[in-house]
């Protein structure tokens, strides 16, 4: 595993790809922004071992501690506001059933932002290329958001893409409640309470599709189920064509919020989010991690970035 990461200053990089160490690498290329934490899960469906986890700071469950009486602690882990499912036709991309032609992942500490390059060629003979790019915004902490670009190189066909609030947590034992899950026109939310410690948090999610850098004006189905909100979108491809779908999502809790206003002001911010677009809040993003650096006063050491960019995670 270890010849698999290569390290400078500022990047941590995976050359290749070895799914039997995936829960290593999800921790590993992990993001965080003081507010929200994220592992480095992929976005699109993954058969091998995986363990989305979100964070919310202040967001806590009780458990129980058999050696102990006092009452134990621990951040809950949330609705996945990272899954982005791909369909090429009807078949599901899964990297674990795919010929791995390239792989590389960085995690750009300075910028505070992850990317993944990756060309496969699917089970189905579908030969694609992909680039995946997100960030939990510095700039606004209650706001993440997903770049994901595919490009055809032998895919002919129905390209979709299922930008969703996914509540289908298989923890042993969950740890919230769903209040509500709806999905709207424009923007979809899942509200959720956590048991015996009552935070009650809301993720709002809309998106954005261009295809051939040309935006397009989409008739998405509506995903409105127990545990899950969004919606699946999509559109034709051929050889040559490129497609992109943004994600804008936003992270409210209770202890920001009232529980009145949660969901509107969830909802808002999404909107708002999509509106402002990729670019301004990229920029804006590296630009708040590129001044925290630069106010911080250490040593360019490796090591010592990586512990004060993981000291930015709740």
């Amino acid at each position: 595993m270890k010849n698999a990461i290569q390290i400078d200053p500022w990047l941590i990089v995976e050359e290749s790809f070895q799914p039997e160490n995936q829960l290593d690498f999800e921790n590993t290329f992990s993001l965080g922004n003081g507010n929200i934490g994220q592992s480095g899960n992929f976005e699109e469906y993954f058969s091998g071992k995986t363990e989305p986890k979100t964070y919310l700071s202040g967001v806590l469950t009780n458990y129980s501690n058999l050696s102990s009486d006092s009452e134990q602690f621990k951040l809950s882990n949330l609705p996945n506001w990272t899954k982005l499912n791909v369909r090429l036709n009807a078949e599901l991309l899964d990297l674990a059933q795919s010929e791995i032609k390239s792989f590389q992942q960085t995690l750009n500490l300075k910028q505070g932002f992850l990317e993944r390059n990756f060309e496969v060629i699917t089970a189905e003979n579908h030969h694609i290329d992909v680039t995946a790019q997100r960030f939990l915004s510095l700039a606004q902490p209650e706001i993440g958001v997903i770049k994901y670009t595919v490009k055809s190189i032998n895919f002919e066909g129905r390209i979709s893409f299922s930008p969703v609030i996914d509540g289908d947590i298989h923890d042993a034992e969950p740890e919230w409640n769903v209040l509500q899950s709806r999905t709207q026109k424009e923007v979809a939310h899942l509200w959720i309470q956590t048991r015996k410690t009552n935070f009650q948090v809301c993720e709002a999610v809309t998106y954005e599709l261009f295809k051939n850098n040309a935006h397009i004006k989409t008739n998405p189905t509506k995903i409105e189920k127990q545990n899950v909100a969004g919606f699946s979108v999509g559109t034709d491809l051929k050889a040559g064509d490129s497609v992109c779908i943004y994600k804008f999502v936003a992270l409210l809790s209770s202890l920001d919020h009232p529980y009145k206003e949660l969901t509107t002001n969830a909802c808002d911010l999404a909107l708002s989010a999509k509106s402002k677009g990729w670019i301004e809040l990229f920029e804006e993003n590296c630009s708040a991690w590129e001044q925290k650096w630069e106010n911080s006063d250490k040593e360019i050491n490796q090591e010592k970035i990586y512990k004060f960019f993981r000291q930015n995670q709740p």
